[in-house]
């Protein structure tokens, strides 16, 4: 079983480029010297950039890092890392070249560190640990159950009952049958296409591959006489769009959010099969693998958690136990703080054709919106062919509404009519930012605070319910040897919501502040250059619970920027003109406020921004769900306990499943425990059971310093599990943490 939750100790790399440096040196000598230096933390990566006249800092969470690669150049002679850090362009200018851009060893070691904290802090992360938790999760909404009936509780109670327990208004109750309705995972095969234009490798030897990953898309190009390469990946979460586009008549290419910025064809440029082929199982695998089916795996989790709530209240009923909740004794924060964190949305359909763009066309241009539950789809036609676009709601970054010109109205750069349909424009931004909010970023995070909260409530109860029975929890060591295997730890009392190895609350309210940010210089400017028509623009800055918004606005134009806190990347002040101008720079823009000179506004503006990206962004929603783990897998060993001390087997027989969630009842697997988190012993090493390996059968592995030895699975283990045994000592090298393969015996 693999380690749903990694850490990652802090390491600092100089990755200054001299050539860069020296240059720079040459030619501005007031500048100095630049220096370039990445700081990985545990859930942030820092990008400081310095020299005597200005510094510059980026600091953005690993799942915001987009494609982390190596680009080589100069017949692999040169390399350079590319990333949302710093980008390298098409034409190989931009990224990070530590010292002369030819030590491949260092570049590479960053480039793979930077990888490792992506995928064990970033989306694939989130959506392993969301597959955990959904099995989990079901796997309880079978097991309460079982131990219902056996005790011969009543399900559903009766009216009385109900009253009893539910005195304000009863809820809506399921069957056991509704109750346990397993999700089957979907599973996706890599598979690889070669796509490139004819016209690309005769003129430019360019070789390209497009590879679906099961967790992610990689496009891979060498191109150049010199074999330059170069290499985009994404998880699926973090590919806003998906477009095919065909042009007159047979031309088919298509374009990725960032993965594939230009479009890309393939042998003459009119082969649609292939580039449908591409697109259908690109959009299938964003859906189930991205933000889309994230979403709909916590609503999952959120519903089957407080189904579980409710069965347990009827236990606690049933046998006399104080139900009050939260007791008051705890301390315990307030119970589901969002009444309704998510929300489904009917399909709705707009016409935004521009008619000034569609003469252009011979007036043939037409734009359709279709806005549906989750996505977000633009298709727009003409004489020469027509384009479709896709977005998850979790990727509008940001619901730009704009005026110009006094009537000319916008929103996200879509200008529907003539520019004047104030109300269409209107009632588009409302519709896209409510669906931003109830199906994106903003609503992951709320489900996930009510389904801790509602976590920790059946946490509670199943307590009071164990301690009732006399039922020891935790059970003792050999229990916990026997039933999960050595590799297995259980969180202690102090782990959890509440505890130290966990982020103590790891979201936060913060309220809502205003500043005024209005840049006097560019609205001088603007005045100057409209003639004093425009007047002098203001700048305005609210951050709201959610989402931070800044608006513009002079007599002639006003925009408004909202963007989720998840979405602003970095926020960290940067210095020019030796120190002395100030600004913030984010993914939604610059924010400079009065005349650039105000270190202690900008300062405060960034540290707020920070704030709330932390505990409203990307870093909440991973540390989040990390407490949510935690909590269930202590809820799954309090259970076990439960059903052991009623004599309930589990997995129980087909039969036992039928009579209780009827016919068509899938029969549970047990499930291997869970790694929660990585061993720092390094006299330890960890080993995976391999498949075909059982109980007291032994295998080899290849220790630290080389050597072979001889590992006996013990009992309850099973194929996939990973063990933790002690690692042989190599006299004159370091012992180190180590996950090696395994091999039968052949003695």
């Amino acid at each position: 079983m693999e380690n749903l939750m990694q850490r990652f100790p802090e390491k600092k790399y100089d990755v200054t480029n001299y050539i860069e440096s020296f240059c720079g040196l040459i030619w501005c000598p007031c500048m100095g010297w630049q220096s370039r230096t990445l700081i990985l933390q545990s859930e942030e990566v820092l990008y400081k950039r310095k020299n005597l006249c200005c510094s510059g800092t980026q600091k953005r969470p690993y799942a915001q890092l987009g494609s982390v690669e190596l680009h080589d150049a100069c017949c692999g002679l040169c390399v350079t890392m590319s990333s949302n850090l710093e980008k390298v362009n098409e034409k190989g200018e931009g990224g990070i070249k530590p010292f002369f851009g030819v030590d491949r060893p260092y570049t590479e070691e960053i480039c793979n560190e930077l990888r490792a904290r992506m995928e064990g802090r970033g989306d694939t992360a989130q959506r392993r640990q969301q597959t955990f938790l959904l099995e989990q999760v079901t796997k309880l909404t079978a097991e309460l159950p079982l131990i219902m009936a056996n005790r011969g509780i009543q399900w559903p109670p009766s009216g009385g009952v109900l009253s009893k327990i539910f005195p304000g208004e009863t809820p809506a109750l399921k069957t056991f049958a509704q109750l346990y309705n397993p999700e089957e995972e979907v599973k996706f095969e890599t598979q690889s296409w070669q796509v490139v234009c004819c016209l690309e490798q005769i003129c430019g030897c360019v070789d390209r591959t497009v590879e679906l990953t099961p967790d992610e898309a990689v496009i891979r190009e060498v191109r150049g006489l010199d074999r330059a390469s170069k290499i985009e990946r994404r998880p699926y979460a973090q590919i806003d769009d998906v477009n095919k586009e065909k042009a007159c008549g047979c031309c088919v290419s298509m374009r990725a959010g960032e993965l594939v910025e230009q479009p890309i064809s393939n042998a003459t440029g009119c082969d649609e099969e292939t580039i449908t082929q591409i697109v259908e199982e690109l959009k299938r695998r964003i859906e189930i693998r991205g933000n889309i089916g994230q979403m709909k795996k916590l609503e999952s989790i959120m519903s089957k958690v407080d189904d579980l709530r409710l069965l347990m209240q009827v236990v606690q009923h049933e046998l006399g136990v104080d139900m009050q909740y939260p007791p008051s004794q705890m301390g315990l924060p307030p119970i589901r703080p969002h009444s309704k964190p998510s929300e489904n949305f009917p399909t709705r359909e707009f016409e935004v054709t521009n008619y000034c763009a569609s003469l252009f066309c011979c007036g043939t241009q037409k734009d359709v919106m279709t806005l549906e539950n989750d996505k977000v789809i633009t298709k727009s036609t003409n004489c020469i062919g027509e384009n479709l676009t896709s977005m998850p709601y979790a990727q509008l970054s940001s619901v730009d509404e704009a005026r110009s010109c006094y009537c000319c109205r916008s929103v996200n750069g879509i200008v529907p009519g003539c520019g004047c349909q104030g109300t269409k424009v209107t009632d588009l931004a409302n519709e896209l930012q409510q669906r931003k909010v109830k199906r994106g970023d903003i609503a992951q995070l709320r489900n996930q605070e009510n389904t801790m909260l509602n976590a920790l409530e059946l946490s509670v109860r199943t307590s009071s319910v164990l301690s009732k029975l006399g039922v020891q929890y935790p059970p003792s060591q050999e229990t916990m040897m026997k039933e999960y295997g050595p590799g297995f730890t259980l969180p202690t009392a102090k782990d959890g919501y509440m505890g130290e190895e966990v982020h103590v609350g790891p979201s936060q309210q913060h309220g809502e502040k205003d500043y005024g940010v209005t840049n006097y210089v560019e609205s001088c400017c603007v005045c100057f250059w409209t003639l004093g028509l425009a007047g002098c623009q203001t700048q305005h800055l609210h951050l709201g619970e959610e989402e931070v918004t800044l608006t513009k606005k002079d007599f002639c134009t006003t925009s408004t920027m909202r963007m989720p806190y998840a979405q602003l990347g970095s926020v960290d002040v940067e210095s020019i003109c030796c120190g002395q101008c100030f600004n913030v720079e984010t993914d939604g823009g610059t924010i400079q406020p009065k005349c650039g000179c105000d270190k202690q506004l900008t300062d405060k503006i960034s540290e707020d921004l920070q704030n709330r990206k932390v505990s409203r962004g990307n870093i909440a929603q991973v540390r989040m769900q990390e407490n949510l783990m935690i909590e269930m897998i202590k809820l799954g060993v309090q259970l076990d306990q439960l059903a052991r001390n009623d004599g309930v087997e589990y997995p129980p027989t087909q039969a036992k499943m039928t009579e209780i969630f009827g016919p068509n009842a899938v029969l549970p697997q047990k499930q291997a425990a869970p790694i929660v988190a990585q061993g720092s012993d390094p006299s330890l090493m960890q080993v995976i059971v391999p498949e075909g390996f059982g109980p007291g059968q032994m295998f080899q592995v290849q220790g630290p310093g080389g050597g072979m030895m001889q590992v006996q699975v013990p009992q309850g283990a099973l194929p996939g599990q990973v063990l933790q045994v002690a690692a042989p000592v190599v006299v004159g090298a370091p012992v180190q943490s180590s996950m090696p393969s395994a091999n039968k015996d052949t003695e």
